[in-house]
């Protein structure tokens, strides 16, 4: 017996059209920077991060390092808080783990 079941799969993805953006430019190290790191709430993030902020300040000489948590892992980070960042830090990295 034949089956004649068609099956449909749809994207739900945005298809939207990237927007082009230049990169900033790379800092030739880092002793003395500044350092956000955000932390995207997921588990173990907080652990990695912690620990990531004391190797930079150990073995790269990072002047400080300001933290920011997400509320939840499912929202982005509030243009604010980027905005905010931007204008105290060298250099960003947001961080996910489980």
């Amino acid at each position: 017996m034949t089956n004649n079941l068609t099956t449909t799969v749809l994207n739900p993805a945005a298809e939207g059209t990237a927007a082009s953006e230049k990169l900033a430019p790379r800092l030739s190290g880092l002793q003395g920077v500044t350092v956000g790191l955000i932390d995207n709430h997921k588990g173990n993030s907080d652990v990695y991060l912690e620990a990531l902020a004391e190797l930079f300040k150990e073995q790269f000489g990072v002047a400080r390092v300001i933290n920011y948590r997400k509320d939840s892992q499912s929202i982005p980070t509030p243009p604010e808080v980027l905005d905010d960042l931007a204008s105290q830090c060298q250099a960003i990295i947001h961080a996910v783990a489980d």
